[in-house]
């Protein structure tokens, strides 16, 4: 008697193991950790040039930016701190064409500093773009304009210009630039103005 009811307890017990099988939840797979925000760009573009200190007051001062193929603005790599910070209504041609361009009175104090650049020393100089626009939004495949101003002395400016396609091909390419005003003063301020793209895959 005794062995039949250990035998009845035993069954039970292996058949509540068994109804209880497949009920059970799988083990969590590791979870893959992924960099959900970072921005995947077509490359970088950099932009460089010589540039010699100026003596005196009145010079010295210079922004880099981008623009589209249309010429519509897409953000600044730097501008040089007195220009952004206060030069722009003191000295109202000291870097006409990117107050204009930026609407710098219409931007405020967080986006001024996120592109103000200190006065550089003599030397080579060189500011990258990473091709993004203002909202750090990858731009798409195609023709964009680098744009270097320098203003020399009070109303004397260069204006360097170039062209870079942006694309899967790595390119070089040498800004054209016009004077305005006397095209002697302080003219080896900035020179040499040259921008070379490398994509993604050859970084």
């Amino acid at each position: 008697m005794l062995k039949k009811i250990l035998l009845v307890i035993m069954l039970v017990l292996c058949l509540g193991s068994f109804s209880g099988c497949g009920n059970e939840k799988s083990a969590a797979k590791p979870e893959t950790t992924t960099a959900k925000n970072a921005i995947v760009t077509l490359g970088k573009v950099d932009i460089t040039f010589n540039y010699v200190k100026q003596q005196g007051m009145g010079s010295n001062q210079f922004a880099v930016w981008i623009e589209d193929a249309k010429g519509n603005y897409i953000k600044a790599l730097g501008v040089t701190k007195f220009v952004a910070t206060k030069g722009y209504k003191t000295r109202e041609m000291a870097l006409l064409n990117w107050v204009k361009k930026a609407k710098r009175s219409e931007m405020n104090s967080k986006e001024v500093e996120a592109i103000t650049k200190a006065t550089p020393n003599t030397g080579e100089q060189t500011y990258v773009w990473d091709c993004t626009d203002a909202n750090g939004k990858a731009v798409v495949e195609g023709e964009y304009r680098y744009v270097v101003e320098a203003c020399r002395y009070m109303e004397n400016y260069d204006l360097f210009s170039g062209k870079v396609i942006v694309s899967k091909v790595p390119v070089t390419t040498k800004a054209e630039f016009k004077t305005v005003g006397d095209t002697e003063k302080n003219k080896a301020m900035i020179t040499d103005v040259t921008a070379k793209f490398v994509p993604t895959d050859k970084l």
